[in-house]
């Protein structure tokens, strides 16, 4: 006896930010959908953890709103949450025997970029460094990279300066305002799936999609769960698998097949890159960066050490908390991919020494410690995108749906706020709105 196959409007591929916001807009427009979801939990690559005893939440992925995302203050507000503004407070860079202010260190480095011609021709943000030695100096050549590393989680060697210097001139800059969902983004995710219209919507966790197959106006969608094979089909599909994951090769292990496949996909998908970020969260007993030098950096929030394996750190300010976020992006982060927790611990440690001081047994201190490895996280193989030389366009021509019928989402795809929730978001909205109109 043949299996039947439930039917629907459409299948939404992902339950992350871009998924539930498509899912959201067209459940409430009355499309029914079915939510495809690998993971056993909804949110993607935000991963919000609440240990017993713990005052705010932790973020083990996103964390940060960059710049007034409308997109994202929107969500908030429908939540019934608020955004913390972690923007008034200050970076520390540490000197010999001292912590020293970074923050003119960064407008020197803007100053000098915007004295210089931007390229004509793309090439890779290290080149362009090297190619302006005179009008910047090394300390700036240095702080750039490091800032390319970490907040882009991006290789200077392969970045496109042309997209890097864009971004940086853009609203969700490293220097823009930021901000926290005061709950934590996990809790924006469950307000989000939460207002999925409950008679057209349907989540359906722990389902590993292995094939799309489509035609005009129809789709079919083969999945795994628990072990068992299973199969939706809908008029339309939006995807919202992330870049890394659609640009595995067919049938590598944890690949979606598209058949027919997507060949005017495949030089846009070659020409962005996902970063890598190795992210850990510290909880010790007390908030000792506070209390060194009389308590002289109480209200420092972000911490850099450019030659440190984990180069940045930050504390939960304007909370005060005992809790410091570890960093690492980009190659530096390469190095740290696929380790055990204690072997991604101990070069902490060794940055914390070297920005703090030797003199403390930090370990002792030490009272919890997460982190999530999203490089070997099958469902995402990486932490969020970049654009790669010449990427140009890409993400645009990511984004344009295929005969009306196949629709794009994610935050590689957004060119306002990629590689950011706001992105994902916007992609989402973005997607549903054009599936509505081509309906």
């Amino acid at each position: 006896m043949t299996k039947s196959v439930d039917a629907y409007d459409v299948i939404v591929v992902g339950a992350g930010a871009a998924g539930l916001a498509a899912a959201a807009q067209l459940s409430r427009n009355g499309k029914s959908v079915c939510i495809l979801e690998a993971r056993d939990r909804v949110g993607g690559r935000i991963l919000t953890v609440r240990p017993r005893g713990a005052a705010i939440p932790l973020e083990l992925g996103a964390e940060f709103i960059h710049g007034e995302s409308p997109c994202v203050f929107e969500q908030l507000r429908l939540a019934g949450d608020v955004a913390i503004d972690a923007a008034q407070t200050r970076h520390r860079a540490p000197q010999p025997g001292r912590l020293k202010q970074s923050e003119d260190l960064f407008e020197t480095m803007k100053q000098r970029l915007q004295r210089i011609p931007k390229p004509r021709a793309d090439l890779p943000f290290a080149e362009f460094l090297d190619k302006h030695r005179r009008q910047l100096s090394p300390t700036v050549r240095s702080f750039a990279t490091m800032l390319v590393e970490g907040f882009d989680a991006a290789d200077p060697m392969r970045a496109s300066a042309i997209e890097i210097l864009k971004e940086w001139g853009g609203g969700s800059a490293a220097d823009a305002p930021t901000f926290r969902p005061q709950r934590g983004y996990g809790a924006l995710m469950d307000s989000l799936a939460g207002s999925l219209d409950p008679a057209k919507a349907c989540v359906q966790l722990d389902s590993i999609v292995n094939e799309i197959r489509w035609r005009r106006g129809e789709v079919n969608v083969s999945f795994t769960r628990h072990g068992e094979p299973g199969q939706v089909r809908a008029s339309q599909a939006v995807v919202t698998l992330p870049l890394a994951v659609m640009q595995l090769p067919a049938l590598a292990p944890g690949s979606v097949l598209f058949t027919p496949s997507l060949p005017r996909k495949q030089l846009p998908l070659s020409r962005l890159l996902m970063g890598p970020v190795v992210k850990l969260v510290l909880c010790f007993s007390r908030p000792f960066w506070a209390e060194i030098e009389d308590g002289k950096h109480r209200d420092v929030a972000f911490f850099h050490a450019q030659g440190a394996p984990f180069p940045t750190f930050w504390s939960t300010l304007p909370v005060r908390s005992p809790v410091l976020v570890a960093w690492s992006g980009g190659p530096k982060a390469l190095h740290l991919v696929g380790r055990s927790t204690d072997e991604v611990l101990r070069p902490a440690l060794q940055s914390i020494a070297e920005i703090f001081g030797k003199r403390r047994d930090y370990r002792r201190m030490l009272e919890g410690v997460y982190w999530h490895d999203w490089q070997s996280d099958p469902y995402s193989c990486g932490a969020y995108s970049y654009a790669g030389v010449g990427a140009g366009p890409a993400r645009r021509q990511l984004a344009r749906s295929v005969e009306q019928t196949l629709f794009f989402a994610g935050e590689a795809l957004d060119e306002e706020e990629s590689s950011s929730v706001g992105g994902a978001l916007n992609t989402g909205q973005r997607a549903a709105l054009e599936l509505l109109q081509s309906s």
